[in-house]
């Protein structure tokens, strides 16, 4: 077994990928000596440098969604050296899942799973800048700038419905970007313990934190004073998988002092889920 974080922003949890791959490079060629498919371009190069060659295309009448920004992809993938030796994959494992277009995972793998079908693979080349950059990734043996080669493949998407939205006097802004039917909803409320998927970004879109390169939610008790007071309330009254995008001020977030690599006066941009719910037993009401 290999542990890597191979395309992960932040990450600070390893990842157990099996050093199998359940499906060959020769089978996954076998549409490559085409130049389109129904009219679909087989590959392309973009003016940054990132190439993509899709080598198992979907025919038009089975592909119900092509994923976009805002979808939640699940996703199998191989990463190799230049010569097509492999470094990690998770092929035949558990796929892996993020939300496109939100930082996430590298911006180079962003794009490269944007206008994909259920069940197409790609070959794709991701320039050093729109990878680990020339930081690297020192852990994983990823070297300053360093081009990455990927075999992925789509094997899921998830489409928010997407809810209302408002704002409140004190500059809390709430919109709901995957809203719960009323009939299936299990609402949260003070001395609830919720699991929280999130990611946080600043103004200027640099990215801070999230709870996806870690692997697990982040888990604290609604109105008990251990998150921010925006967080407290922009997660009050919210259904169990209900997603929604905050906006937080910093009078609700850190305030002037900041903390970390969060500078004073921030307005922080959040995208949050209610994984999981969990109700205070009788004991503790």
């Amino acid at each position: 077994m290999i542990r890597l974080c191979l395309f992960l922003i932040g990450c600070t949890a390893s990842v157990v990928y099996s050093a199998t791959d359940s499906a060959s490079s020769a089978d996954a060629d076998k549409n490559s000596s085409s130049k389109d498919f129904q009219g679909q371009k087989l590959s392309w190069k973009d003016d940054d440098g990132l190439e993509v060659k899709i080598i198992r295309p979907i025919a038009q009448e089975k592909c119900a969604l092509k994923s976009r920004p805002g979808d939640t992809v699940k996703q199998y993938y191989k990463l190799t050296d230049p010569e097509g030796k492999e470094i990690g994959s998770n092929f035949g494992e558990k796929p892996y899942s993020f939300t496109l277009g939100m930082h996430q995972v590298i911006e180079g793998m962003d794009r490269a799973m944007t206008g994909m079908c259920i069940g197409e693979k790609r070959r794709v080349t991701i320039p050093g800048k729109l990878g680990f950059g020339d930081g690297g990734r020192k852990r994983d043996g990823i070297k300053s700038d360093q081009v990455l080669h990927y075999i992925v493949q789509l094997v899921d998407l998830f489409r928010p419905t997407p809810g209302p939205r408002w704002r409140e006097e004190d500059g809390l802004e709430i919109e709901v970007t995957h809203k719960i039917e009323e009939s299936a909803c299990r609402r949260s409320a003070p001395g609830d313990t919720i699991h929280q998927h999130y990611t946080l970004n600043l103004a200027d879109g640099t990215f801070i934190d999230s709870s996806f390169s870690r692997s697990k939610p982040f888990i604290f008790r609604l109105h008990h004073g251990e998150v921010i007071a925006g967080m407290d309330r922009a997660m009050t009254s919210m259904c169990e998988g209900e997603r929604r995008r905050v906006v937080i001020p910093a009078a609700l977030g850190y305030g002037d002092k900041g903390r970390d690599n969060i500078p004073g006066g921030a307005t922080l941009y959040f995208d949050i889920e209610l994984h999981k719910l969990i109700k205070p037993s009788a004991d503790e009401l």
